[in-house]
């Protein structure tokens, strides 16, 4: 999980998102109004509402591409649900909370990870 929390106003551009998930190295950030996270956009949005529709990234606003509302799962609750609620929903990119503040992103390259990890544990034994 991610548990740098990156975030972006939904007036910002989808050019000024895509720099700062370039700069950090990331493929999603949240989107956030005050202390309140109101959403998600990540790269795929970027590709499929944005280039796909011909519309301009420095014109266009997150606002109008974001994911919404914001899709969170407990962090105490295991994998499985994780992968339940991404798979539910449609989702890559899922919030993760701590007594309903949000403290992570987990991505479908987390699930990745995990998993490998599980085999090479599984491997040793």
């Amino acid at each position: 999980m991610e548990e740098s929390l990156l975030s972006v106003q939904p007036g910002a551009s989808v050019t000024d998102a895509a720099k700062l998930m370039l700069e950090n190295k990331v493929g999603a950030l949240l989107v956030s109004s005050g202390n309140e996270y109101l959403g998600i956009v990540t790269s795929v949005d970027f590709s499929r509402k944005v280039l796909a529709r011909d519309l301009d990234p420095k014109k266009t606003k997150i606002s109008s591409i974001m994911a919404k509302p914001l899709i969170t799962l407990d962090r105490d609750q295991s994998m499985k649900d994780a992968y339940q609620c991404m798979h539910r929903n449609n989702i890559r990119h899922l919030a993760v909370t701590k007594n309903d503040e949000v403290v992570g992103i987990l991505s479908v390259k987390d699930f990745a990870n995990y998993y490998y990890h599980e085999v090479e544990k599984e491997a040793l034994e």
